[in-house]
C-alpha cells in the first residue's frame, strides 16, 4: 500500500485500530492527534502492539477543531512528500459526540468544526497532491469520510446558507440527549454531504479518484458507550470493538472489490461490513451538498483573513 493519512488517531479507538491496521499491511501512515505528544504516545503504542510496523508510522499534529490548525497540518504533509511524492488514502475519522453547546476561538460550532470544517480545511490542502496521485499510473486515489447513522437526527428544516448554520444550538445551549444528538447528526450529515460533492466535482473534472462516506457502527469506546447506549439500546443495536470497525474501514480503504467496483462506490454511503446503504433524504440533495461546499469555502476563507467568522 502506498501513503496514507489518518485524520484522527486517538491513543485507543478506532482511529488507533484503523492506523495500526494500515501499517500493518504496508503503508506509510501519517498518524493524525491534537498535539505531536499525543501522535508520538500513539505510535510508540502501536510499536509495542506490532514492532513489525516501524519506519512506517509518522506523527501529525492536527487540531481539527481549528481550521487554520487543519490547514497548516494539510500543508506540512504536502511539503513532507516533496515533488516525488504522493497520497493515496485519506481518512477523515474525528468526532465529538455530546457535551452541552460550546463556540471555538474560529466563531464555529465545536461539532461542525471538529467533525465537518476541519476535515474540509485539511482535505483542501491536500487536494493537489490527491489530485497528482490520482493522475499517476496505477493509483487508486480514496477519500473516506466517516459519518454515522445518526445523520438522520439532524434538525429539520436543514440548510447551509450562512455561518449562522454552523452554529445551531437546536434548541438549548445545555439540552439533553436529544439535543446533543441533533448537533451531532447535523455533523455526520456535513460527512456524507462532503464526500458526495467532492465526488461530483472530481467526477466533473475527470479525477480518477473515489469519494465514500461510511457508517462504521456503535463503537465501543467509552465517549461513544457513554453517548449512544439509549440510542442503541432502543434499536436492540449492539456495539462492535474498534478492532471489528476498523475491519470495514481498512476494506475501504485498500479492498481491491472497491477498486474493481466501478462507479458503485463513488459517492457512495457504505454500511458495516462493505454494503452499500441508503443515506436520508437530506443526504441526497445535491444542491444542500453544493450548498455546504460553497458554504465551508467562504467560512474557511474568512477565518484565514480574519481569524475569526463574522
Amino acid at each position: 500500500m502506498s501513503p496514507t493519512l489518518l485524520a484522527q488517531s486517538p491513543f485507543r479507538g478506532l482511529g488507533y485500530a484503523v492506523s495500526l491496521g494500515l501499517a500493518q499491511k504496508g503503508a506509510k501512515v501519517y498518524v493524525g492527534c491534537r498535539t505531536q505528544e499525543k501522535a508520538e504516545d500513539a505510535i510508540k503504542s502501536m510499536l509495542v502492539a506490532d514492532p513489525g510496523v516501524e519506519g512506517r508510522l509518522y506523527p501529525l499534529q492536527v487540531d481539527l477543531g481549528s481550521v487554520k490548525a487543519s490547514r497548516v497540518a494539510g500543508e506540512a504533509v504536502v511539503r513532507e512528500e516533496g515533488a516525488e511524492g504522493r497520497l493515496d488514502i485519506l481518512i477523515c475519522n474525528a468526532a465529538q459526540t455530546g457535551g452541552p453547546y460550546a463556540e471555538t476561538e474560529e466563531g464555529i460550532s465545536t461539532a461542525i468544526a471538529s467533525n465537518h470544517l476541519g476535515h474540509f480545511a485539511l482535505t483542501v490542502a491536500l487536494l493537489p497532491l490527491l489530485e497528482k496521485t490520482a493522475r499517476l499510473p496505477g493509483s487508486d486515489v480514496r477519500v473516506l469520510s466517516v459519518s454515522s447513522a445518526a445523520h438522520t437526527f439532524t434538525p429539520k428544516p436543514v440548510q447551509f446558507k450562512t455561518v449562522q448554520d454552523f452554529r445551531q444550538d437546536c434548541g438549548s445551549k445545555e439540552g439533553g440527549i436529544v439535543i446533543q444528538m441533533t448537533r451531532y447528526g447535523q455533523s455526520k450529515l456535513a460527512n456524507i454531504l462532503f464526500a458526495k460533492e467532492l465526488q461530483r466535482r472530481w467526477t466533473a473534472a475527470g479525477v480518477p479518484a473515489i469519494a465514500l462516506s461510511l457508517h462504521p457502527g456503535g463503537i465501543a469506546t467509552q465517549g461513544a458507550r457513554d453517548f449512544l447506549r439509549w440510542w442503541y439500546v432502543l434499536f436492540g443495536l449492539g456495539f462492535l470493538t474498534p478492532e471489528k470497525a476498523a475491519g470495514n474501514i481498512l476494506f475501504l480503504a485498500g479492498g481491491k472489490r472497491v477498486e474493481g467496483g466501478g462507479g458503485v462506490w463513488k459517492g457512495a454511503y457504505v454500511l458495516p461490513g462493505g454494503t452499500l446503504g441508503a443515506p436520508s433524504e437530506e443526504a441526497e440533495d445535491a444542491g444542500l451538498a453544493k450548498d455546504l461546499w460553497e458554504l465551508s469555502e467562504r467560512v474557511c476563507a474568512e477565518i484565514a483573513e480574519k481569524g475569526r467568522a463574522e
